[in-house]
């Protein structure tokens, strides 16, 4: 890469991984001038265990916390309307979101309704400016996290709001909560990652910082995920996966919506599925299509997914047809793991007529809807996966 190349790269999000990690949001939060957080999490996604673990490392501080673990689904512009006044009327001064997907995306807004003393949610847009810090938003990751949470987007019922002041403050990674009760949930979750981290690595306007994310996510990924879907109980394991999908929101905020992304987002936000089964089902696929098309640098994502010395050794010109062969043995094997747990075609969790019919209407608004119309057709069943000729 050229040193002289004008880029533009920012990730405000502090990370604390590892052992005991959850110990250390006391002294974190001190250091934001914050010591009455407002703790919003949905019971029935991460569980009572989590939030007493979570409440339990506030110890002897003599903070003072507010719980609230009602979250739906999907963002509710009246709820957070009401936790707004809890936090104003408590005099609550930041927020702590416990778990992942749309548990971070009504964290996100109901911080920015309070920061920016919005009383109606719902005016809330793409264009709403935001440009000024909010109150400190901290993220605990659980095992069903996206990859979105560290990013600087959040989502409100399909409209995408973006800016650096979205993102957390600081990210919480501890094993004692990265841990899944099923190999489902954690390959969901590193396949939104990789998703991610593969494509903000061959996306447009590369430079080297959201390159070291992207790497460094796709490596954690490949070298932990197949041992984590195996024994999800696995601290180790499911721990790298979740710094790997911490990893590549970070990376994911320098770039623009890419297909996988797109698809992945429109149906948990119409079907809620978790985008991590939609992206493993379009995966091969994109790539696919990559390699077939040309024009993207699938040769460098060779390096992170294998290693240097098969880099090396492989001619330079069979790289990208290597990157796709090693992807597509890696997704083979970890169905291989889970088997009919993880379903491979939209006709396997049997998803409405109704529902595909709103789906695609929400791609045919997209730029790229007549492409991406095309890959949700090829995943309703068993498509094969189109292979480059000569």
């Amino acid at each position: 890469m050229n040193p002289e190349t004008v880029f533009t790269f920012t990730c405000p999000v502090k990370t604390n991984s590892g052992n005991k990690a959850l110990e250390n949001l006391p002294i974190e939060l001190s250091g934001l001038n914050a010591g009455k957080p407002l703790i919003v999490t949905s019971i029935g996604k991460v569980g009572r265990n989590a939030i007493r673990t979570l409440t339990g490392a506030f110890g002897d501080s003599g903070m003072t916390l507010g719980v609230f673990d009602g979250l739906p689904d999907k963002v509710d512009p009246a709820l957070i309307e009401q936790l707004r006044t809890t936090i104003i009327e408590g005099k609550y001064d930041s927020v702590i979101s416990l778990g992942g997907g749309t548990i971070v995306d009504s964290a996100k807004i109901l911080n920015l309704a309070v920061s920016l003393k919005t009383t109606d949610v719902r005016s809330l847009s793409a264009q709403t400016p935001v440009n000024r810090n909010l109150l400190p938003l901290v993220v605990v990751l659980t095992a069903n996290a996206t990859g979105l949470e560290t990013s600087q987007q959040a989502t409100l019922n399909g409209t995408v709001l973006s800016s650096e002041y979205l993102a957390p403050v600081l990210v919480v990674i501890d094993p004692r909560l990265t841990r899944g009760k099923e190999g489902k949930i954690i390959y969901a979750t590193g396949l939104a990652a990789l998703g991610r981290a593969l494509e903000a690595h061959i996306g447009a306007g590369k430079n080297p910082f959201r390159e070291a994310y992207s790497f460094a996510a796709i490596r954690f990924i490949r070298e932990n995920l197949p041992a984590a879907v195996r024994n999800p109980d696995d601290k180790k394991t499911t721990l790298a996966v979740l710094n790997a999908a911490a990893m590549s929101g970070c990376a994911f905020s320098g770039t623009d919506a890419s297909p996988l992304h797109k698809l992945g987002q429109v149906f948990q936000e119409v079907y809620n599925i978790h985008p991590g089964i939609i992206m493993g089902m379009c995966l091969p696929h994109i790539l696919g299509d990559y390699l077939h098309q040309g024009g993207h640098d699938l040769s460098s994502l060779l390096q992170p997914l294998t290693g240097d010395d098969d880099f090396t050794q492989t001619p330079e010109d069979q790289r990208a047809g290597a990157t796709v062969s090693v992807l597509n043995r890696f997704m083979a094997d970890l169905y291989s793991v889970l088997g009919k747990d993880v379903p491979q075609t939209l006709k396997e969790p049997g998803v409405p007529r109704y529902v595909m019919e709103d789906i695609l209407d929400v791609l045919d608004a997209d730029p790229d809807g007549v492409y991406l119309r095309a890959v949700v057709g090829r995943i309703w069943d068993k498509t094969p996966v189109a292979e480059k000729k000569g």
